[in-house]
């Protein structure tokens, strides 16, 4: 076995989004780093899938704030257009309703009330408008609080910042669920639903979730959503380009890494090396990181206690057929949605309805699949830590095709080639503990508090980042998470 002594300053674990962004943030502050990531490429759940033709991204669909990949560029001084691109969308999401009932949420104000004034009256439209813009409030006022700084610890809720928001914490928003205050503040029972959809942004439950995660919609309907001109996993590889530029090592393939606490420090051994460095960086879940990479039983014994978010039954359908009525997202919603969520989170079973997410990429980027067809990200929630038999995938296949004919969109004989990914997929390739896509669930008012933080308090010149600590899940947060660790690691160098 090799020592490499201390040739590097920060060994980051895992060469997902969160792993990228950090290495290179510290990169910047003039760090040696060096990125050790099990699979043979970079990216986490931002893979890609290919078949004759048809290309998939194969996990997260959903782009906002792409002004956080272009600040990563431009901390180097690259123009990012050079190595990265995207624009933004005009439509946001389409809705399909069990009764048939069908409407799009576009991204301009004026042209999304123009679409619902056909479905809704004046007073509900209002409504909508409202409760969007008390959101966008919410999420630059409290949420500001919680996404741009380090986990709030006690002597945070003292502070005049904190306190000049303090009503608002204490209002019937935060102690009610999502779906309380959905109800209380819009004139429909569809856009109750529709809006406690946000609640699965963070693989969560909208009936036990604080309705605080109102502000969740804000990124997506205020700011607006966009899509990369090369798909989501251009977004891993213009960065991982960027990471080689700079002099940031990796080393792929490294299928045993040990970590071991020396003092301050830490030796890190990973296949046939060992270093040792100052500062670790875990880009990965966390309970992965504790129960394999350090092996501190206790914290493993703490965090599983948590509830976990939902995990994902994802079908990969290359379709030989254009129907019109599919956009680039679209969301098939099931006729009880509080019956789906008992199932998934109460009784830890598969939905007997389950809502279903198609993601069409090709509806934006041509080249994503043959001119008569489009390539289909098909999703739907299902338990974490609950592995569905080859029946059970059959069957939720057969419930999504009938869905879609009920709308009138049939596909049965059009799906020229499947693949899938499950629970078991995502702890394999992905490391997340039982399959949940965002490690612990937002259920009940304290779960903000609760997650775990960037930086340890056990163990010296350790740092956490990524989906499953805080602020979250999803592109956004999930990079707000390095830039906190950077700010955390600045703040302890100088102390």
């Amino acid at each position: 076995m090799e020592r490499l002594g201390h040739q590097y300053d920060s060994v980051v674990i895992g060469a997902g989004l969160a792993g990228l962004a950090i290495a290179l943030r510290l990169k910047k502050r003039g760090q040696k780093v060096l990125v050790l990531e099990r699979n043979p490429t970079p990216g986490g759940k931002l893979a890609e899938y290919e078949w004759e033709g048809y290309r998939w991204d194969r996990g997260p669909s959903l782009f906002t704030l792409p002004e956080q990949i272009d600040e990563l560029f431009r901390l180097f001084d690259k123009d990012p257009r050079v190595y990265f691109n995207y624009h933004k969308t005009t439509e946001n999401c389409r809705y399909f309703f069990e009764d048939g009932q069908q409407f799009t949420f576009f991204a301009d104000p004026e042209k999304r009330q123009a679409e619902l004034k056909q479905h809704f009256d004046k007073d509900t439209l209002a409504s909508i408008e409202e409760y969007i813009q008390q959101a966008d409030e919410q999420y630059n006022g409290i949420g500001q609080l919680f996404i741009d700084r380090p986990k709030l610890k006690l002597r945070d809720f003292l502070s005049a910042e904190f306190l000049k928001e303090t009503p608002k914490f204490m209002s019937r928003q935060l102690q009610g669920s999502l779906n309380q205050h959905n109800k209380r503040h819009l004139k429909d029972d569809k856009l109750v639903q529709l809006f406690n959809r946000f609640g699965t942004y963070n693989g969560s439950n909208a009936y036990e979730m604080s309705g605080i995660y109102s502000m969740i919609c804000s990124l997506e309907l205020k700011d607006g959503t966009y899509f990369p001109r090369k798909g989501m996993r251009s977004i891993v590889t213009s960065l991982h380009q960027l990471a080689i530029e700079e002099g940031i090592d990796f080393l792929f393939n490294q299928t045993n890494i040990q970590l071991s606490p020396k003092g301050s420090s830490y030796q890190c051994v990973s296949n046939e090396n060992t270093w040792d460095v100052v500062n670790v960086v875990s880009a990965i879940d966390h309970l992965n990181f504790y129960q394999n990479i350090l092996g501190d039983n206790k914290a493993v014994g703490k965090y599983k206690k948590q509830e976990r978010s939902t995990s994902a039954l994802v079908f990969y359908w290359a379709i030989n057929k254009k129907p019109s009525e599919i956009g680039l997202h679209n969301i098939f919603f099931s006729s009880d949605y509080q019956k789906e969520f008992n199932q998934l989170f109460k009784k830890k079973q598969l939905a007997d309805e389950p809502t279903i997410y198609i993601h069409n990429s090709s509806f934006i980027n041509p080249d994503d699949a043959p001119n008569d067809g489009q390539n289909w990200f098909v999703m739907v929630n299902t338990p974490a830590g609950l592995q569905p038999n080859n029946e059970q995938i059959q069957s939720i296949r057969q419930h999504i095709i009938q869905r879609l004919q009920k709308q009138g969109i049939d596909i049965e004989n059009h799906i020229l080639h499947q693949d899938t990914w499950t629970k078991e997929d995502l702890e394999v390739e992905s490391g997340a503990y039982l399959g949940a896509l965002y490690g612990a669930s937002s259920n009940g008012k304290f779960a903000p508090f609760q997650r775990h933080g960037n930086v340890s308090k056990k163990y010296r010149n350790l740092y956490f980042c990524g989906g499953t600590v805080h602020p979250g899940g999803g592109i956004p947060l999930v990079l707000k998470s390095a830039k906190i660790v950077d700010q955390l690691m600045t703040q302890n160098q100088k102390q």
